[in-house]
């Protein structure tokens, strides 16, 4: 106690206090500089995600096809490194040159044919909900202005694109310029963390081992072991699995002859890398395009969404992906609602694999304070939780089993005692 109240804690305690003070009355002040060193610090945390993420195809490479390189000859050992870094960067450059050759002059047709056709399909749209209107009058007799109803409708579109939202989308448009640039800073910002990671890897441990406690470094170790199997499966077997689902979904709607099939399937791959949600966010505004269009190719186009997402479900991600994550849907879902409530997108994106890490630490936690409380804890988890009686019977039996042998013990040390009393009683009267 006197440690706690010596002078040193209590100048620091005084100044938290007058700093948790400072920060409370200039939160703008604060804000603006945490969202300044945020801007700053993005390439960099865009380039640790590309290079975490790359380092799967770079250990492929290094390990495996330039494994035996420098084995005879170490003069070339020195290029195994660039080599396999050189390796993988083509091949992510020659993959985003096909998806921009292929796939981006598709887009901007669909795009351009998609708002030079806006007027037709609003007319479309009207004709549909007017008749929709018109059969239920007829046949609930319920009275629905048809046209005030459409009227309403075109004036929410109107209001949605006025010149404050068309300001924000400006303003989106000016954030994404930032973005691309971040991106480009970002992939070469990676390239440096890819080739000097095992040095950088070194550093930080050299910042654990010499600032930290050694009786934390193990869970540290443990907590950063469990994220890297989480997270970099997930992650990297979540975008290949978007990969797949946007390709089978552009091949399955060119075979049907759907309309816009490049430009949906392009909105189904980069959704579907959010989960749960990821696949209804991308199938709505799809569907609802291709209702404008006709309402028969929208039918079609939910037979095949729904089909596609049970293969994916049941099937393909589970190949994929495999079991790393080790979450229910309950779980996968309240940490997709919660991670994108607190961070937005990346919330939604990342939230999964973050908590599953969590998960694990918990279980792992909960698992070893069943087995340190020994025989009880097991039979506890075995009763149901109405029969909480039997339960405090059977705590109530092994307390008094617990007694008993300690009564046993007792009397053996009392009568140990007397016994060793009696003898040297008897050695005192022979003297």
């Amino acid at each position: 106690m006197k440690k706690l109240l010596s002078l040193k804690n209590i100048l620091i305690c005084i100044a938290f206090t007058v700093f948790l003070l400072l920060v409370k009355d200039n939160m703008q002040i604060v804000w603006s500089i945490l969202n300044t060193i945020a801007g700053i610090l993005t390439p960099f945390a865009i380039g640790f995600l590309f290079a975490y993420i790359l380092n799967f195809p770079y250990k492929f490479f290094y390990g495996k096809v330039f494994g035996k390189m420098g084995t005879k000859r170490k003069i070339f050992l020195n290029f195994k490194k660039p080599l396999a870094i050189l390796c993988t960067y083509t091949i992510v450059l020659a993959i985003f040159i096909v998806l921009i050759a292929i796939v981006v002059p598709q887009l901007a047709v669909n795009l351009m044919s998609l708002v030079d056709n806006l007027p037709v399909y609003f007319d479309v749209l009207k004709n549909n909900v007017s008749g929709v209107i018109d059969w239920s009058n007829d046949k609930f007799n319920i009275a629905i202005d048809a046209e005030k109803a459409i009227n309403n409708v075109l004036s929410t579109i109107t209001s949605f694109l006025s010149v404050e939202n068309v300001t924000k989308l400006f303003e989106m448009i000016m954030s994404t310029a930032g973005g691309i640039y971040n991106f480009i800073m970002g992939v070469v910002i990676s390239v440096y963390f890819l080739a000097a990671k095992e040095t950088l890897c070194y550093q930080v441990k050299k910042l654990a081992v010499g600032f930290l406690p050694i009786r934390y470094l193990p869970k540290i170790y443990e907590i950063v072991d469990i994220a890297d199997t989480k997270c970099g499966r997930f992650l990297v077997g979540d975008i290949i699995d978007a990969g797949f689902l946007g390709i089978l979904t552009f091949i399955t709607m060119s075979i049907f002859q759907l309309p816009y099939a490049p430009l949906i399937s392009v909105l189904i791959g980069v959704t579907n890398v959010i989960p749960f949600f990821g696949p209804f966010i991308g199938a709505i505004p799809s569907a609802f395009i291709l209702f404008l269009i006709d309402p028969w190719d929208m039918i079609c186009f939910i037979i095949i969404i729904v089909i596609i997402q049970q293969l994916d479900g049941n099937l393909f991600k589970p190949k994929i992906i495999g079991s790393q994550v080790g979450l229910s849907s309950f779980w996968v879902l309240f940490s997709v609602i919660v991670g994108g409530a607190l961070f937005g997108i990346v919330g939604l994106i990342l939230g999964t694999p973050i908590y599953a890490v969590i998960y694990a630490l918990v279980s792992k936690k909960v698992k070893n304070n069943i087995e340190n409380k020994g025989k009880i804890a097991q039979e506890a988890l075995e009763f149901e939780v109405l029969n909480y009686a039997k339960i405090a019977e059977e705590q109530k039996k092994i307390r008094e089993e617990k007694e008993i042998i300690q009564r046993e013990k007792l009397k053996k040390f009392i009568g140990f005692n007397k016994s060793n009393e009696e003898e040297e009683n008897t050695e005192e009267n022979k003297e």
